[in-house]
């Protein structure tokens, strides 16, 4: 091989691998680019999520759950309100499963509204710690 033609091919190479580079450089600029405007945008839609009012819904829902853990337990309590609660029963050798409903006393507080209220609190307080 002569040296022109040496030159001229190590020429052309480094010349495909500049080009490469800067096509590389290129596409991770746009891609950049892009990621920001991605960031924007659900920037700007977690802003307009919080200017909707959410925060109104969540107060009721944590008036109205803590009424129901903390004040009508104790107004109820004063009357003669009585609840109806469904049992299983088990029937012969538990084959025939039936149901009976039973007449008590008092206030029941489900597990569903217990959970809420863990919720709730957990979620105050973890917020003021926070802030």
């Amino acid at each position: 091989m002569t040296p022109e033609l040496l030159a001229m091919l190590g020429g052309g190479v480094s010349g495909f691998i500049m080009k490469m580079m800067a096509t590389q450089a290129q596409n991770q600029a746009r891609l950049f680019e892009q990621m920001l405007q991605k960031q924007t945008i659900a920037d700007q839609s977690a802003d307009k999520a919080a200017m909707r009012g959410g925060i109104w819904m969540r107060r009721i829902i944590t008036v109205c759950v803590l009424f129901a853990i903390i004040i009508a337990p104790l107004a109820v309590a004063f009357t003669d309100v009585g609840v109806v609660l469904q049992e299983q029963t088990n029937g012969f050798l538990g084959l025939f499963k039936g149901q009976k409903f039973v007449h008590t006393q008092g206030y029941l507080i489900l597990p569903e509204v217990r959970q809420t209220a863990l919720a709730i609190v957990g979620f105050y307080f973890g917020s003021s710690q926070v802030k």
